[in-house]
C-alpha cells in the first residue's frame, strides 16, 4: 500500500535543494525516522501542502506531541478530513488502533470513576470526514481483525458469493468485529479507512502536518473497560507502525514520570524509524524472543530479580527466560499494562526479600485499601518526598547479561500526602493472576495458563528510554530523566 504525505509548502525549497544535491547520486545517505511525542490533544492547522510519495523520501521524520496519563501514556491521533482529534493509549501489547466512533453516544461498561465526568467522550463522526470509507471484507486488515486464518471468512460472513470473494471483487464492507484485551476488556466496532495526520520535519527542520491516507482503524461504538481509544503498536499487520512502514526498523520511547500525569505542557518523545536507533551505544540490549503462537508481542527473557545494590539475583523460573515449543512463556513489553506482573511463587519470593530489606513499618491499612502487596510508612520531613529513603532498589536481570536497575520512582509510589512527617509508599508490582495468564490480547478465557509468563508494564518503564530494535531483533534500556528530553 502506498501512503502519500502532504507537506507544508514552505519546505518545498528545502526539498528541492535535496533533489539538486542528489542529482548525481542515486540516493542521499541519510537516516529516516519518525518522532512522536507522548501528550494531550493538540489541534492541527491547515497550511498549504504539497503531495509527496512517502516511500521515495527516506529523510522525513514525524514529530507528534503526546503525554503521561494516570494509568498509561497517551498519543494524539488526528483522523479524517478535516482532522478530528483524539487521545488514545499507546499500547505495544496490541495491534488494532481504534477510537470511539458513530452517530450516537459512546457506551462503555465498567469504566470506573476515573473516566467519569460531565464532559462526554469525544466521538469520531465518519459522516463529517470527506475521506472516510468502510474497510472491505476482502482486505488483509479485515482478516486480521477477525483473527481468521482463512482470508475468505470475512467475505463469506458478509454474504458475498463464492465468485465474488474468491476473485477479490466483493464490494461488501468488513463485518463488525469484537477485539479482546486482558482483564476482560473488549471493544465492538467496524473497520474503517481514513487519513491520519501526524507532524513531521526534514532533518529536524520545520514542523508541518503529514497526511497518511488509507489508514485502517476501528470505529468502536461500545466497550467493556476501555473508556478511550488505543493506538496499537504491536508487530501485527494492523498496528500503526506496521501500516506506516516502520516495523522493519524500530522505535523508542522515554516515558515521563507519573508525577507529570495530566500535564499537557510536558511531553516525552516516541521515535519511529532509524532515528530511534541512531544513538544507542550506552543502551543495555537484550535479545527479542519469538513465539510461534503469539508472534505479535515484544518478548524478552527474564533471568532474575535482585533487591538492593549488591544483592544476588533471585533466579526466575525457566518459563520467564524462554518460550517453549507451544509459544508460551517469556516476558512481554506491554505499555498498555500499567504495572509489571510476575507469577507465583517467584513473585512471593521477591516480596519476602523486600520485606526483609525494608526498615520501615508496614501500612496494612493502605495495602487493604489500594490492593498493593507492600506499603510502608516512610519518613518525610518536607514535601515533596524525594528518593532519599532506605527503600531498596529493584533490578531486573534479562538475557544477555543485562542488569536494569529501575529508578526508585518506577518501583515505589507515594499513595498518601505527607502527614505527621510520614508518607506511605507502595511497591507497584503485581501478581500474575489467572486472568493475566490468559492471552493478554486475544481470545483468552477458561483459566488456560497459555501465553506470556509475565508482563513488563509502563509504570516500570517511566524514566527509562526503551528502544525496540527490530532490525537486529533486540530491545534496549537506558535509565534517564525523560523530562529532560521534553
Amino acid at each position: 500500500m502506498h501512503l502519500f504525505i502532504h507537506i507544508h509548502i514552505i519546505l518545498l525549497c528545502i526539498i528541492s535543494s535535496f533533489f539538486t544535491s542528489s542529482a548525481k547520486d542515486s540516493k542521499p545517505q541519510i537516516q529516516n525516522g519518525m518522532v512522536l511525542g507522548l501528550s494531550h490533544v493538540r489541534s492541527l492547522s491547515t497550511p498549504s501542502k504539497a503531495l509527496l510519495n512517502s516511500t521515495e523520501f527516506d529523510f522525513l521524520d514525524i514529530i507528534e506531541p503526546v503525554t503521561a496519563y494516570t494509568d498509561g501514556y497517551l498519543l494524539s491521533l488526528n483522523l479524517g478530513t478535516p482532522p478530528q482529534v483524539f487521545q488514545v493509549y499507546l499500547d505495544t501489547g496490541s495491534d488494532l488502533t481504534w477510537v470511539p466512533c458513530g452517530t450516537s453516544s459512546y457506551q462503555c461498561m465498567e469504566c470506573g470513576n476515573e473516566h467519569s465526568s460531565s464532559k462526554p467522550t469525544p466521538i469520531f463522526s465518519p459522516s463529517q470526514s470527506s475521506s472516510n470509507t468502510r474497510e472491505l471484507c476482502g482486505s488483509r486488515f479485515c482478516a486480521d481483525v477477525h483473527s481468521s486464518d482463512n482470508k475468505y471468512d470475512p467475505c463469506a460472513a458478509a454474504g458475498c458469493s463464492i465468485p465474488a470473494f474468491t476473485s477479490g471483487l466483493c464490494p461488501r464492507p468488513c463485518p463488525p468485529f469484537s477485539y479482546t484485551y486482558g482483564g476482560g476488556a473488549l471493544v465492538l466496532g467496524s473497520l474503517a479507512r481514513d487519513t491520519v495526520t501526524l507532524h513531521g520535519s526534514i532533518y529536524g527542520i520545520g514542523h508541518f502536518p503529514l497526511e497518511f491516507p488509507g489508514f485502517s482503524f476501528g470505529c468502536v461504538g461500545s466497550s467493556i473497560r476501555e473508556p478511550i481509544g488505543i493506538a496499537g503498536f504491536g508487530k501485527g499487520t494492523l498496528s500503526l507502525p506496521s501500516q506506516l512502514g516502520f516495523l522493519d526498523r524500530g522505535f523508542s520511547h522515554c516515558f515521563l514520570g507519573f508525577r507529570f500525569a495530566r500535564n499537557p505542557n510536558i511531553t516525552s518523545p516516541l521515535v519511529m524509524g532509524d532515528l530511534a536507533l541512531s544513538d544507542t551505544d550506552d543502551f543495555l540490549f537484550t535479545p527479542m524472543l519469538r513465539s510461534i503462537t503469539y508472534p505479535n508481542f515484544y518478548y524478552i527473557g527474564l533471568e532474575g530479580v535482585s533487591v538492593g545494590d549488591d544483592a544476588a539475583a533471585m533466579a526466575a523460573p525457566p518459563s520467564l527466560s524462554g518460550i517453549d515449543s507451544d509459544g508460551n512463556g517469556g516476558v512481554i513489553v506491554d505499555t498498555g499494562t500499567t504495572y509489571t506482573h510476575l507469577p507465583d511463587p517467584f513473585y512471593t519470593t521477591i516480596l519476602s526479600s523486600l520485606g526483609s530489606a525494608v526498615p520501615y513499618e508496614r501500612s496494612y491499612d493502605l495495602e487493604a485499601r489500594t490492593g498493593f502487596d507492600l506499603c510502608y510508612e516512610v519518613p518525610c520531613a518536607h514535601a515533596p518526598c524525594t528518593d532519599d529513603d532506605e527503600l531498596p532498589p529493584v533490578s531486573l536481570h534479562f538475557l544477555g547479561g543485562v542488569k536494569l536497575t529501575l529508578p526508585k520512582k518506577s518501583c515505589y509510589y507515594a499513595v498518601t500526602p505527607p502527614k505527621d512527617t510520614v508518607v506511605v509508599k507502595c511497591l507497584l508490582f503485581q501478581r500474575m493472576d489467572d486472568d493475566d495468564d490468559d492471552v493478554i490480547n486475544g481470545d483468552g478465557g477458561g483459566g488456560d495458563t497459555s501465553g506470556p509468563g509475565a508482563v513488563l508494564g509502563s509504570f516500570q518503564m517511566q524514566n527509562v528510554e526503551v528502544v525496540y530494535d527490530l532490525e537486529k531483533g533486540r530491545i534496549g534500556f537506558q535509565p534517564r530523566d525523560c523530562a529532560l528530553q521534553a
